[in-house]
């Protein structure tokens, strides 16, 4: 059988009978599983900051004291869960195709890690022990770091082409 050729490509005849061989594509079942429950964790979390009052703002604070939660603050929280709702589309779209979104992957991991040194930074440098204990907060950044290695963990490997 010969093969035809068409501006260096091979061109397959229609009419023959061969087998495809379809590029095979790891599952990533567990890794779609994870960035799934994200997204959608992120879209509501995102959509409860976004559309809450007062009330709401200082119930997800642990119940800081009155003067403490001002409009500024409010504002920046609003802000933030709009950038939180950003984070949730990149999810999903890490979601939908995780091999083809390896940056996304690779960005939230490295963004895990730095929320989880960030909370241990300011127990040390702010008086926050009288807001929060200091055990929630550093279980919140074992927790964050186990997920960032889970997700290192699960990552598709890229495979780089071999120069020859």
């Amino acid at each position: 059988m010969t093969r035809l050729y068409f501006a260096g490509a091979p061109v397959y005849n229609v009419y023959e009978q061969k087998e495809a061989n379809p590029v095979s594509k790891p599952p990533y079942r567990i890794l779609r599983v994870i960035l799934g429950i994200f997204s959608l964790f992120t879209a509501v979390g995102g959509l409860i900051i976004i559309f809450s009052g007062r009330p709401m703002v200082m119930r997800l604070f642990l119940r800081p004291p009155e003067s403490e939660v001002s409009t500024l603050l409010l504002l920046v929280t609003k802000e933030m869960g709009g950038l939180i709702l950003m984070l949730s589309v990149m999810l999903f779209f890490a979601y939908r195709d995780p091999a083809r979104n390896v940056a996304i992957l690779y960005a939230l991991t490295v963004g895990l890690c730095i929320l989880a040194f960030t909370p241990l930074w300011s127990l040390y440098t702010l008086d926050m022990r009288q807001l929060y204990p200091s055990y929630l907060i550093w279980g919140r950044s074992v927790v964050r770091l186990v997920l960032a290695a889970l997700l290192f963990y699960l990552r598709p490997q890229e495979s780089v082409p071999k120069a020859s």
